[in-house]
Formats: structure tokens, sequence, C-alpha cells
């Protein structure tokens, strides 16, 4: 096969596992940063550079029936809850379609690995799968049991539990030992409607906990002590009235933080929505943030080493923004500005 042609991108590269702006270029070549250098080139594309994002956690079945009336989070999500109503009574070739098109958004806002935690058993991962046909991202699908069935989805990367109190104590168990076994990760809902779940959470000791917007200082010690990361999602505990985490605890505690969209019925799955919501809200640090947004989320899914930052023999999943765009024309530091006001209108390139 003809080797595929060099790429170049000059202009402020957001460099490195620290995230620092670099004047400069980075060569790709078969989708893999070759090369970064200091020295101007003739370029492919020229502008802002960064990483794009993992979306450490969304519901991507919601796609079907957005918007819904504001209720109490367990009428909402719950067992019997408006959510697991809609995705019963929805054709699936509806879910299908609605899964492909936030799959789309997720592409154009820069996302370019997500997390899915997937309702339907191993239906519900078929529609995912299917939805993905042809689609230029890295999925990472957490099953879980279907109605009335009591095995989750082999095929899957994981295991998703929608919460400890969900179901009981056996049947819990029983479903984390089972996907040990078959050597797939587990990711836990806790500390979303209550602080009740996060102790049984982590007795399980879970790959990474989600939410945690109700957690007390001791409850993030003890995430701390076990080692256990956390995937926040800011907008959905607002639209849910779950409460906002305590990211700042979480920082200094210790604790690997993610980010996710969670349900799309909810909110769209844009990571720079939810980029600013977390900056300017409950952490002001642009680079902790911005890390949150990529690298961590690719540590979360065991894909650090391929991407969540720029650098050489990394894959090239990066993006280009336009400095010179009227939103961020003027800034005086280019991480920064991507954090806090970038948005999907100002990138030029995606790759």
């Amino acid at each position: 096969m003809p080797r595929s042609r060099e790429i170049l991108i000059q202009g402020t590269i957001i460099y490195g596992d620290d995230f620092s702006a670099e004047e400069g270029y980075i060569s790709i070549r078969d989708g893999i940063i070759r090369e970064f250098g200091r020295e101007h080139v003739d370029a492919d594309f020229e502008g802002l550079v960064c990483p794009r994002f993992v979306n450490a956690h969304v519901h991507l079945g919601d796609s079907a029936f957005k918007d819904p009336p504001y209720l109490p989070l367990s009428d909402l999500v719950g067992p019997g809850g408006l959510k697991s109503k809609m995705l019963g009574d929805t054709p699936r070739a509806r879910i299908v379609e609605g899964m492909r098109r936030s799959l789309e958004q997720m592409v154009a806002t820069g996302t370019c690995a997500f997390v899915d935690f997937r309702e339907g058993g191993a239906e519900g991962v078929a529609m995912l799968v299917e939805a993905l046909e042809g689609m230029p991202l890295l999925a990472r699908i957490l099953g879980r049991p279907g109605a009335g069935q009591k095995d989750a989805p082999k095929s899957c990367w994981g295991l998703g539990i929608s919460s400890t109190r969900d179901l009981s104590e056996e049947v819990v168990g029983a479903l984390v030992a089972q996907a040990r076994r078959a050597g797939q990760a587990v990711g836990i809902h806790a500390g979303e409607a209550g602080r009740d779940d996060i102790l049984s959470a982590l007795t399980l000791q879970p790959d990474f906990l989600v939410h945690l917007s109700r957690a007390k200082e001791d409850d993030l010690k003890s995430v701390s002590r076990a080692g256990i990361p956390v995937v926040v999602c800011p907008r959905s505990n607002l639209m849910t009235g779950a409460g906002l985490p305590d990211v700042k605890m979480m920082v200094h505690q210790g604790i690997s933080v993610a980010v996710g969209t969670d349900n799309v019925m909810l909110n769209s799955p844009d990571m720079f929505e939810e980029m600013h919501l977390l900056n300017k809200v409950l952490l002001h640090d642009d680079r902790q943030v911005f890390k949150m947004c990529t690298l961590n989320g690719a540590k979360i899914i065991g894909l650090d080493q391929r991407l969540g930052s720029i650098l050489e023999g990394k894959e090239a999943k990066v993006m280009v923004l336009n400095k010179n765009s009227n939103n961020l024309w003027g800034s005086v530091s280019p991480l920064s500005s991507i954090v806090r006001r970038a948005g999907p209108s100002d990138i030029i390139a995606i790759l």
C-alpha cells in the first residue's frame, strides 16, 4: 500500500501531558504524531492545536427523547421512571438514529473517545454498535442486564451499574464477579441521589465511580484511599437537582477526575459546554480542567498511551482552532481561552 501523505499543522501547540503552549508545528503520518518542531513550516493547517476530548460518561440511548419535563431524579432516571418508559416505548430505529446523530455531534464538537453506560442488555449494545458503524470514534461500552435478564452482555468493555441501591447486594455482587472473570472494567453510579450508596459501591472496588455530587469530605477521603477515579457530570447534576460535585476537594484529596456529559435527553454531548461550567463554577484551574476533559478520561479507559495529549508516538486525535476568530482573537493565554470560551464554531479542522 502507498504511504499516506504527511500532514503538517503549524501554530500554538498545546503540547505534552502538562499542556504547555508551544509555538511550532507537528507532523502527522499514518494517523500518528511523528514530530514536534519549533521552526516555521509550510503547513496544511495553522491555528491553535490541542488534543480532542474524552467524554467519560454518556447515555446515548436517550437521544431520541430530548428535553423532558423537569422531574425529581428518581422519577426521571430511576427504576420505572420516565427514561425507562421512553426507552421501552420508542421504536428501535428511532433510538439508533438518535444515537447516530449524537455520535455525529460528538465528532463535530471535538470528542474522539467516549464511555457509554448502555441500557437494554445485549440488544441495547447491538443498537449502539450499529449506530457506531463508520464513525471515527473510540467507544468503551459498559453493558448491564436487560429487563428480566440476570446476566450483563459479555461482549462489552465493561459493566455499568446504575446504583447499588437499584439491585440487591447479591445481584450486584454476582454481576461484578462475572465482569471480573470476563476481564471487564466496572463503573458504578454513586453519590448522585444521596450518599447512602457510596460505601457499598466502594466495597465492590470498581474501576471508576460516576457523579459523587452528594459526597462529603469523609466520602472523598475513602475514595482517595481506595485509589478510584471519579467521573463528574456537572450540567446533568444541575438539571436533576443532584447538587454539584466538590471537584476542588476531589483534587485536594488526590483523586483523578474525568468529565462526562451524561444523559443526552438532558444535555448535548458537547464537552466544550461541560468544560466551561466546570472551570467557571467548580475549579478555577485551566490546566487541571483541560486535563480532566482529555488525558484523565483517556487514563480511565486505558487509552492514555494512545491519546489524550499531543506527544510524538500518540495518535493524532487533535483539533485545530481559529486563533483569529471573533471569539478567540485577543487571547493572552491560549490554554485558558480554550477552557473558558472556545467552542465548536472556532474549530477549523478535526483530525
